[in-house]
């Protein structure tokens, strides 16, 4: 039996799902998964680990940059080869190009183990990186077996860095979408919902002008927590919608699940997200979605004016208008929600663990 390794940052409920999935339908490989921390201070997610096997936790020291934008964590971990000696794998998904990876690679070329390259990333996310990180890809891609691309811009970005275009397999960013679906017909509640932080990065504050510019019966509730709600909330207060907005802090589970049923429209107004996996999660629930096409995932999610609508959060009048328009028709409103629903299917791990395990066996 083949033994294959992943290694990634941190257990998320999204990625700890897809792993538990593929080792429990592909016996014919031995999946093993190395983090390289236990989490993140802005991630509150809970992650149950009891379905995985085969995982190991590295201690690691985290380095945290505070920026408005987004704060951004490095992972410093101890005992990274000597995890890779332990596990003996046969093949190794690298998950990005952090210092795990780094040198998760290097041992990979002495021990002559081929490797998988794997990314979220895309040329819009990474277009500010700096010269040490552009380095790090390109020793990554220039050694690679074998690339996994988490999105369409996903890959086009593997590409645009020097990988082999024969050798890219697409393997899209999901949840387990069964935690999510849910059917919906009533349309009629006026009410949209945003799902992610309170962090600059994630736009709500284009949103909010937009939404100034739309009928009073329009509502917004924001699920999430942030350094940027008191800004928010100022800001909500200066435009006159403050009794259009209702903060609900963090929640996750049933409780976020009914938010989703009883809402009418997902918006998304990031400025930069790798995919979106919150528009995945609405459209499991029947939800038409409102995308910034600066969510990278959106193209390949969202069939504009099928199941939503993808619009530039920085021209506030097309994006109120988009708002506004959609609000106008129930009919089409429902029949929206009625493909998202569907396209949604599309994205269970059965689908989508084809093209992981198409690459790990073409470096077999």
């Amino acid at each position: 039996m083949k033994r294959a390794l992943f290694i990634t940052n941190i257990p998320s409920p999204y990625r700890v799902d897809f792993f538990s999935f593929l080792q429990k339908n592909y016996p014919q490989y031995e999946f093993h998964i190395l983090f390289s921390g236990a989490g993140m201070e802005n991630r509150k997610w809970s992650v149950e680990l009891q379905g995985l096997s085969n995982y190991t936790i590295l201690k690691s020291k985290t380095i945290i940059i505070r920026k408005r934008f987004d704060d951004r964590y490095i992972f410093v971990p101890v005992g990274v080869e000597r995890a890779l000696a332990k596990i003996k794998p046969d093949a190794v998904f690298a998950m990005e190009y952090n210092l795990t990876i780094l040198r998760a690679v290097h041992w990979c070329r002495r021990k002559k183990i081929p490797f998988v390259s794997w990314t979220d990333g895309t040329l819009h996310s990474e277009r500010r990186i700096g010269r040490l990180q552009r380095l790090a890809r390109s020793y990554v891609i220039k050694r690679a077996a074998a690339f996994v691309a988490s999105s369409t811009a996903s890959r086009e970005a593997q590409i645009a860095y020097g990988a082999d275009e024969k050798k890219c397999f697409l393997s899209y960013l999901t949840v387990d979408i069964h935690k999510y679906l849910q059917e919906k017909s009533d349309y009629g509640g006026r009410q949209l919902l945003y799902v992610g932080s309170l962090i600059q990065r994630k736009g709500l504050d284009l949103l909010l002008p937009a939404l100034a510019q739309t009928p009073e019966d329009i509502r917004l509730v924001i699920v999430g927590e942030g350094q940027e709600k008191e800004a928010l909330a100022e800001q909500a207060a200066k435009l006159g919608i403050s009794d259009r907005i209702e903060f609900r802090g963090y929640v996750e589970g049933e409780a976020l699940r009914a938010l989703y049923h009883t809402s009418d429209i997902f918006v998304l107004p990031t400025r930069e997200d790798c995919f979106g996996l919150v528009i995945l999660e609405a459209m499991c629930a029947s939800l038409p979605v409102i995308s910034s096409k600066y969510a990278d995932g959106a193209v390949d999610l969202i069939a504009d004016g099928e199941n939503g609508r993808i619009v530039d959060p920085e021209d506030t009048d097309a994006f109120a208008a988009v708002i506004t328009d959609a609000f106008a028709d129930e009919e089409r409103l429902a029949l929206m929600g009625k493909r998202s629903y569907e396209r949604a299917q599309e994205f269970a791990f059965d689908r989508v663990a084809e093209g992981c395990v198409e690459a790990l066996r073409s470096i077999l």
